[in-house]
């Protein structure tokens, strides 16, 4: 499983949910608010499908018990992550947030807020993970 390659994914989602924070947080619609929907929904789509092929199913076949719950319940919390933000980006076209750009800014930071916390949490479990494969492996990190 690579790691690297989660945590490449997960900073680039966060530097484009980051992007769609700030421009929510304009007075008026800023330019480029659609690409910057659009980019975070193309990297989530990506992304969620790695996890699904790659990362849940390993972490399920886990020795550890504990690794396997855990994993089970991102993987049942993600499905409901996504539901949220499959309606998020169906409701919200680009001539409603013209026309309501102050709610679509309102909605629009919760859904962010849970998609960095999303994040935040699976980072954890891939220090975890990192961590036990280390232990299980026998190698130290070098420090420098």
């Amino acid at each position: 499983m690579d790691l690297d390659e989660l945590r490449r994914q997960h900073a680039a989602i966060g530097l484009t949910a980051r992007a769609l924070e700030q421009a929510v947080s304009e007075t008026y619609q800023p330019d480029g608010v659609a690409r910057l929907r659009w980019q975070l929904a193309r990297q989530l789509m990506t992304h969620v499908a790695f996890e699904d092929r790659i990362f849940y199913p390993t972490l399920k076949r886990s020795a550890e018990a504990r690794t396997r719950d855990r994993a089970t319940m991102l993987e049942r919390e993600l499905g409901a992550l996504g539901d949220r933000f499959k309606a998020y980006m169906t409701d919200w076209s680009d001539a409603r947030i013209r026309r309501e750009w102050p709610a679509f800014c309102a909605e629009t930071r919760p859904i962010l807020n849970m998609l960095m916390d999303r994040i935040g949490q699976e980072d954890r479990l891939f220090d975890t993970l990192a961590h036990d494969r280390t232990i299980r492996h026998g190698t130290t990190a070098r420090s420098a």
